[in-house]
């Protein structure tokens, strides 16, 4: 099927970006042109999976005779990969990147756990584990899409922050990972906004999980913790309406002086999100959530996050 959905860029390929750097006679982002070479190298590795995406499918097919079944062991293969969740649907057209075609009937999503307790230290170590998760869920697309192929014989083809061509949200939403926030992330129902993703086109045959909704969307409509926090002025009041799903359209000129064109990385609207132990009960996270609001009100809630 070829793609219906407009994506951005990353990178300079971002035309968003491209146009705030000229409105501000800028040439270059000062976040990703400061010496961080952990960093860098997380990124570089999510590149160089780029080649093994795709590759050889065995000759002879697994028969599926239970797609429940089938879906079950996807789901096992890609936790002990290092997978918090992973969930499947069919695969649409407005999942996929404007103009690219893909000829595949599902898809599969996989997450990796953002490690919450890196909030509390340097914007540096938010900014490490950020790439180092994406690299993680790199990991995970790379090596499940290569075991459905050459173990079970059917074409699958890894989507990862080395070359995303899949839609995130619109998936996240119908494999039941939760549901969208004010922030503009989807909010987990066990790890808030703290994840990153990876994804896998594939024909294997698999049973298809279901959307999951547990009151975010009412809830963001009094919470306005990431509203009042982002140094930006960038998340809205306002909403709209899409398919029956409240979209808040974060301002993009707002946020990228903050989020882009300083060197310390921002990524306040997902910290303080109360999900991260709202709906688990999990009290390390809801210590560590009062520790990241203190620090916050010591700084000036608004304040861009510095070094620590």
């Amino acid at each position: 099927m070829k793609g219906t959905s407009w994506i951005r860029e990353q990178g300079m390929q971002d035309a968003l970006l491209c146009a705030a750097l000229r409105d501000r006679g800028m040439d270059d982002v000062p976040l990703w042109q400061h010496p961080f070479p952990k960093r860098d190298a997380a990124m570089t590795h999510c590149n160089d999976l780029v080649p093994r995406r795709d590759g050889p499918v065995a000759p002879e097919r697994v028969e599926v005779v239970d797609e429940a079944a089938m879906a079950e062991e996807i789901k096992r293969r890609a936790r002990a990969l290092g997978a918090a969740d992973v969930g499947m649907t069919a695969l649409k057209p407005e999942f996929v990147e404007l103009g690219v075609e893909l000829p595949h009937r599902n898809v599969i999503a996989a997450i990796c756990y953002e490690d919450y307790r890196k909030s509390v230290e340097s914007p540096q170590a938010v900014d490490l584990e950020a790439m180092s998760t994406y690299a993680k869920c790199a990991d995970v697309a790379t090596e499940l899409a290569r075991q459905i192929r050459e173990e079970f014989g059917y074409p699958a083809l890894a989507h990862h922050n080395g070359s995303f061509q899949i839609q995130a949200i619109p998936v996240f939403y119908e494999v039941g990972f939760g549901e969208l926030g004010r922030h503009g992330s989807l909010i987990h129902p066990e790890l808030g906004a703290n994840f990153r993703p990876g994804f896998v086109t594939t024909d294997l045959p698999v049973a298809y999980d279901e959307p999951y909704e547990f009151g975010v969307q009412d809830y963001c409509m009094s919470c306005n913790l990431c509203r009042n926090n982002c140094p930006g002025d960038a998340i809205p009041d306002g909403y709209i309406v899409t398919d029956g799903i409240k979209r808040w359209l974060t301002d993009i000129d707002k946020c990228y002086p903050i989020s882009r064109f300083r060197e310390a990385y921002c990524h306040i609207c997902v910290d303080v999100c109360p999900y991260i132990y709202k709906e688990n009960g999990d009290a390390e996270k809801r210590d560590i959530f009062r520790q990241y609001m203190k620090i916050r009100k010591e700084e000036g809630y608004k304040t861009p996050k510095g070094e620590r």
